[in-house]
Formats: structure tokens, C-alpha cells, sequence
């Protein structure tokens, strides 16, 4: 089992043992889930249950199934790594790359990559994603290393900025696209906007334009399953590559979306970890003429709102992480 140890404090006396979770980054889910197991949630060695007060001095502990990767480990492949530590790994994914294996992926997947890094590490942890990209979308995926990192993480969010170049000459500053998103039909991953699909709220910001395409940033309030990709073309500004949805591959192979900032509350620590990865060289490629890259992050970068010690604030958007886009 794998094990997690927390001090009582004196702020914590008389408090039931699922609000002392709670405040430790524990979900509701999670802590039902662990309800379900005897033994899982001790106060001092004996089993306790989420009613039970906590008592200053006493010590809680909490148990979680051994961690097993079932992927097999792809020692000939790696993938950058932008941060790493005992609880969290976090990478830069290139475009062609599954983030799970699929039955038309089984392997060469990055749960595979994670799989080979954790062996080379000589440990054996479960693959958890925070945020899951598409295959040919780029940039950065949070893994967590261990159950509690994973816990912790899904409560309180990792908050993305997704850079992405659309077809035509997107007008003003900016704005947001909010029309519900269903499945197209069964069998199918394909998405449209349709009245009877769930609630999908996309805010956007124009960076740069010419004639032919719209360089975006792009955060999500919410998170479903292609979400930027059927919003833009739902406006009439397919992605460029985007050939799902009706996006020429003429100057890029895959559809033109890079998860480019990641910003969380580190599960341990509590500080806040903010990570950038560069845009990949087939989308510099292509955005619009004239455009100074570095000048224009950089720019961006100093008005970008990060997390504060509350959560999130100054528009840094909650979203339902697990969904791809």
C-alpha cells in the first residue's frame, strides 16, 4: 500500500477527519472512495471513519493500493521533461504522440515514455494525467506521481493557455465562445455544437493576424473532448491542420494547437509552479507574417495573471481536466 502520513495540529482539534482531508487537497471522490476500503483512513494506527473527530498530537494516515504501471516501457523514445520532482513530472509533448495507449496505439504512447522514466528511476507509479492532450496536440502534460499528488491536483486544478493559429482574420481583441458540445454521433470522437450537448465556454484573445490566419491565446472555463477545435470552427476559423474539421494540412501536418503554460498549486508545498514551453517550429511556421515571436510572448507573459495563493484568480478559468482537446 502506498502510505501517507499527516500531524494533527492544534488549529485542527475536534474537526472530522474528512473536513482534515479536505484541507488537504483530498476530494470529495477520493475521500468516498476511501470509505469503501477498511483500513484506508487511520487516526493512529486504528481504522477511523470521515465522522471521526482528530485530536491534536494524533497523527493521520491514509492508504492507497500499490501503484502498478500496466504500460509497457518505451526505453527508445524520450520526451523533454520541464519539471519534475517526487510528486509531479511534467512534459512537453510532441505532436504525433498519444498521451494513453489505445488499441490503435498500444505502443509508443507517453504512458509508455512514463513507464521507461519510472523504471530508469527504480520505481513503478501509475500513469495519472491531469490534463490529457490529443495526439497531435503539442505542449505540456501534468502527470502525477502517486496517488495523493493526483488527489490533490484534481481539486484544486492545473490551469492551461493554449496557443493555437486559426484559419482567416479573426476581428477585434478578442471574446468568448460559449455554445454546448455534443458527440456527432455514436462511434464516432467527432464533436459539434448542438443544443442538446453539454455547457462549453472558450475565451480567446488575439495576438496576431494577417489575411490568411489568426494567431490565438486560448483558455478554457470548461473542458470537453475537443473543445477548442469545434468552438473555432463553429465561428467560421478552423484550425489550421485541423483536417477533422475541415482544416487545411497545405502548411501544417496536424492540427495548430500548443498547450504552452501550465500553471498549480504543488501538491506538497503549496506553492505555485508556472511552466512555459516554446511553440514547436511547424507552428512558427506558420503564423502570421510579420510576427515577432519572442517579442510578442514575452509581451504576453508579462500580463499574464498566475495563480496566487488563493486559487485561481484574475482570469485563470476552472476546467473539467481529464477531457482532450
Amino acid at each position: 500500500m502506498e502510505r501517507f502520513d499527516f500531524p494533527v495540529e492544534a488549529k485542527d482539534e475536534g474537526r472530522k477527519l474528512e473536513h482534515f482531508l479536505r484541507d488537504r487537497g483530498f476530494s470529495r471522490r477520493c475521500i468516498t472512495s476511501l470509505k469503501h476500503t477498511y483500513g484506508a483512513m487511520q487516526i493512529d494506527g486504528v481504522h477511523a471513519r470521515t465522522i471521526d473527530r482528530v485530536h491534536a498530537g494524533s497523527r493521520v494516515t491514509v492508504l492507497f493500493p500499490e501503484d502498478h504501471n500496466e504500460a509497457v516501457p518505451c526505453e527508445d523514445r524520450r520526451v523533454p521533461v520541464v519539471y519534475e520532482d517526487a510528486s509531479v513530472i511534467v512534459y512537453d509533448k510532441p505532436p504525433g504522440m498519444a498521451t494513453h495507449q489505445t488499441l490503435r496505439h498500444p505502443v509508443g504512447t507517453l504512458a509508455n515514455v512514463f513507464a521507461a522514466d519510472m523504471r530508469r528511476e527504480g520505481i513503478d507509479r501509475t500513469f495519472r494525467v491531469l490534463n490529457r492532450l490529443d495526439r497531435d496536440t503539442s505542449g505540456l502534460v501534468v502527470v502525477a506521481k502517486d496517488a495523493h499528488a493526483a488527489a490533490v491536483l484534481t481539486e484544486s486544478r492545473v490551469r492551461k493557455i493554449y496557443y493555437a493559429v486559426a484559419s482567416g482574420r479573426i476581428e477585434g481583441d478578442g471574446g468568448t465562445i460559449d455554445a454546448p458540445i455534443a458527440r456527432l454521433h455514436e462511434g464516432t470522437t467527432e464533436r459539434c455544437v448542438r443544443a442538446d450537448g453539454q455547457r462549453a465556454v472558450t475565451h480567446y484573445r488575439v495576438l496576431a493576424r494577417d489575411a490568411e490566419a489568426t494567431f490565438l491565446e486560448v483558455r478554457l472555463e470548461t473542458g470537453r473532448t475537443h473543445q477548442i477545435r469545434v468552438h473555432l470552427r463553429s465561428v467560421g476559423h478552423v484550425l489550421l491542420g485541423d483536417d477533422m474539421y475541415g482544416g487545411s494540412r497545405a502548411r501544417i501536418g496536424r492540427q495548430a494547437l500548443h498547450c504552452g503554460q501550465v500553471c498549480f498549486r504543488h501538491p506538497e508545498s503549496g506553492r505555485t509552479v508556472a511552466l512555459t514551453a516554446p511553440l514547436p517550429e511547424d507552428m512558427q511556421a506558420i503564423l502570421p507574417v510579420g510576427v515577432n515571436l519572442k517579442e510578442l510572448l514575452q509581451n504576453t507573459a508579462q500580463n499574464r495573471p498566475d495563480a496566487g495563493e488563493d486559487g485561481v484568480k484574475d482570469g485563470w478559468r476552472r476546467a473539467e481536466e481529464n477531457d482532450r482537446v
